[in-house]
């Protein structure tokens, strides 16, 4: 039957349906040769791939780290008319770049108080500049511009990782928060959650036009800016994290000469600062102590021991919402201009709102107190602000 309709339809019937069956069977045979081709081409990136791991190598844009951080303040004061301040406080920009897998470039680039320049609030710094080497597996060496290892908030600083709208005072006044140096520091893990850093670096100047500097420790940082070198400085930390929710850290560092040899005599001075803290179900103690000892030459009985106390207790109820409580106590020298306010006690007390957990909202009460002489309510204050990090 199916003899006599193949006759029936004739030679060029039969050309005709061979003729379309190769039209449709040309794309088939022509897809089956792009998917070898395309496999053949993953195979090569692949091999391309493996290569670069090998190699440590990577993207030019995986490379290049952008972050930063910033904070704006609202300070109103209880007993002084018309000083309250809304204020662009920090505005900062971290650049990094890897080398490779062990070598690598940070950087920190701020702006302080929205303007900087003649007659302005703000300065521009380099806070941060270095390149850190990976010498083994658990230890590393940072050479240029880096944050001296001694407290909290120093090295840490970011506004979503601390309670209260302005930093503490013990970090303020006694550890001149955000100090840092020109140097060398070698860091290292030992395993078991305790690792140490020694650092050798830039000393303060506290000298100032013949005499010492009005708040002398704050004003002493030079900020690696054409900074007078005659004296440096040694710094040692060693920390132990070894159990969950617990953190306890001491830091020794030794000026050489606090003056830089251009005071009649010379004044060394030695920082020691501890600190602990643990968080369990929420709930954060913490308890932090620091003093400096200069040499009796310093000629200035107030500054001669300076020192502050700080303990705090917070509470976080989830992911949003934090309470805390803090007093700090210190005994700040002045230089001798302001000697019968030296010895200042701030209680505040406020909550942390974290919209995310690198954009928080936060609001305080700043009790300060003074216990020689002054306006015991000079500087009471109802804080707002906002920061970010990223």
């Amino acid at each position: 039957m199916l003899l006599m309709i193949f006759q029936d339809w004739g030679t060029e019937m039969i050309k005709r349906i061979l003729l379309a069956s190769a039209m449709v069977m040309t794309p088939l045979f022509a897809q089956a040769q792009t998917i070898d081709e395309l496999q053949a081409q993953i195979d090569i990136l692949a091999k391309e791939i493996e290569t670069l791991k090998q190699g440590g190598g990577a993207s030019a844009a995986s490379k290049v780290h952008i972050g930063g951080y910033g904070e704006v303040h609202y300070n109103n004061y209880r007993e002084h008319d018309n000083d309250d301040q809304i204020d662009a406080h920090r505005f900062v920009l971290y650049f990094g770049y890897d080398f490779s897998d062990k070598v690598r470039f940070a950087s920190e680039f701020e702006l302080e108080h929205a303007l900087a320049g003649d007659g302005k609030p703000g300065e521009v710094e380099l806070e941060q500049a270095y390149i850190e080497v990976d010498t083994s597996a658990n230890s590393k060496l940072k050479t240029g511009i880096f944050l001296v290892p001694v407290g909290i908030i120093n090295e840490t600083h970011e506004p979503n990782t601390f309670y209260g709208v302005e930093r503490n005072q013990l970090e303020s006044r006694i550890i001149p928060a955000t100090w840092w140096e020109a140097g060398v520091m070698f860091s290292q893990s030992l395993g078991g959650g305790f690792s140490y850093d020694i650092a050798a670096h830039s000393g303060l100047n506290m000298w100032d036009d013949g005499s010492m500097a009005a708040n002398a420790i704050r004003s002493g940082r030079q900020k690696v800016a054409e900074a007078v070198a005659n004296k440096g400085a040694f710094t040692g930390r060693v920390r132990y994290a070894g159990i969950p929710g617990l953190d306890i850290a001491a830091s020794v560092q030794s000026q050489q000469d606090v003056f830089q040899n251009l005071g009649a005599e010379p004044v060394s001075a030695v920082l020691t600062e501890a600190h602990a803290s643990y968080s369990i179900a929420g709930a954060t103690f913490l308890v932090q102590h620091a003093a400096w000892d200069f040499d009796d030459t310093i000629g200035v009985e107030a500054a001669e021991d300076q020192n502050g106390l700080l303990a705090e207790a917070s509470y976080k109820f989830n992911d949003k919402v934090g309470v805390f409580v803090r007093q700090t106590d210190v005994d700040y020298n002045a230089a001798g201009s302001d000697a019968e306010n030296r010895e200042r006690t701030d209680v505040t007390a406020g909550v942390n709102y974290w919209i995310v957990p690198e954009v928080v909202i936060k609001a305080d009460y700043n009790d300060v107190s003074y216990d020689a002489g002054g306006d015991d309510k000079a500087d009471d204050a109802i804080n707002l602000g906002i920061g970010w990090s990223f």
